[in-house]
């Protein structure tokens, strides 16, 4: 708040102060009061005005400037009436009760919206559970039944079961890291539990798998790694040229205490306009328009779980060569925490 603006704002005081002063000097002069009581008038009557002024300027300039500096600190705005201190003078304190009453209004909207957002993940969550059991039941009976339906049939099981998986993992990510159990795990072992979910559509693909140097382990989450790698596989399966020589390979390699996990394809790679987005939510780009079966969630999805889980995503592709998504886990055990 500059004194300046002040001194504007309040002109009409001024002037009506002043216009004052100006009377009681001709009504001094008519009654030809001696100039020393005039002088001592004046003095004091500037005086008292300029105490004035400056007493209420300086209230409030740092009620004002206060709430413009926490604001401007502050990420979360709304927060900013749990920084303040009630001012002293009657309009910062109008404006202080108008602040705190939009500020409980807003704060009981969004705990109502956060309420139902909350139950609505807590229907779909509940949703998918229910739903995977009845495809869990058509995948077995196409297994049990591999000479009487055709193949067509099985893979579009498997897809609505990955599909299902998605959005359970969606729904459960915001809050995954209640769920989280980070212990040592095999790189290994969890490729070749992806590797067998996938067999069916590898070979229908005619895609050859090539792992080598994967013997090894990191410290993360189990599931949630299954899960990042069977996300990366799939995208790499649907996004694979017509060709003869269809490759996915996966490997590992170290730097110093750091391990990172490749997953190398040679498909039809991400244009250089799209690649900075790719892990944007939803985004499909120009693959996306090619390909309908493109959601834009599975990699937006693997980001967010490698940022919670503290690994570290890189992608990089080239139109027509293939894409390298690579996972790079941290050397030290810091999430390790005995029972």
């Amino acid at each position: 708040m500059r004194i300046w603006e002040y001194i504007k704002d309040k002109a009409g005081i001024l002037i009506g102060y002043l216009l004052f002063i100006a009377i009681m000097l001709i009504a001094f002069r008519a009654m030809r009061t001696p100039g020393e009581l005039t002088v001592i008038f004046l003095v004091l009557t500037v005086l008292l005005l300029v105490t004035v002024i400056l007493t209420d300027y300086i209230k409030r300039r740092h009620f004002y400037n206060s709430l413009y500096a926490h604001m401007e600190q502050l990420d979360q705005k709304y927060l900013v009436m749990d920084t303040l201190e009630e001012p002293g003078f009657y309009e910062g304190k109008l404006v202080y009760e108008a602040l705190y009453e939009i500020n409980k209004s807003m704060t009981e909207h969004v705990k109502e919206y956060r309420q139902s957002v909350d139950d609505f993940k807590d229907f779909i969550e509940i949703w998918v559970h229910e739903i995977k059991l009845p495809i869990a039941s058509l995948v077995l009976m196409c297994h049990n039944n591999q000479d009487k339906i055709p193949k067509k049939y099985e893979d579009q099981v498997n897809r609505l079961d990955a599909y299902a998986d998605q959005v359970l993992y969606y729904v459960r990510a915001e809050h995954a890291s209640k769920d989280y159990r980070f212990d040592p795990v095999r790189i290994k072992s969890v490729v070749n539990k992806v590797a067998l979910k996938n067999k069916d559509m590898l070979l229908e693909s005619d895609i050859c798998l090539d792992v080598h140097d994967v013997d090894v382990s990191v410290t993360t989450d189990a599931k949630w790694l299954e899960f990042m790698i069977n996300q990366i596989m799939s995208n790499s399966i649907k996004y694979m040229k017509p060709d003869e020589n269809r490759q996915i390979r996966i490997w590992t390699t170290k730097a110093g205490d750091d391990i990172t996990l490749h997953i190398r394809d040679n498909g039809i790679g991400i244009s250089e306009a799209d690649l900075p987005r790719v892990c944007e939510k939803s985004f499909t780009g120009e693959n996306g328009r090619r390909f309908a079966k493109s959601t834009g969630m599975g990699l937006y999805i693997v980001k967010g779980l490698c940022d919670q889980l503290g690994h570290h995503l890189t992608i990089t592709s080239k139109e027509n060569i293939g894409t390298d998504v690579a996972v790079t886990f941290g050397g030290n055990d810091y999430y390790l925490v005995d029972a």
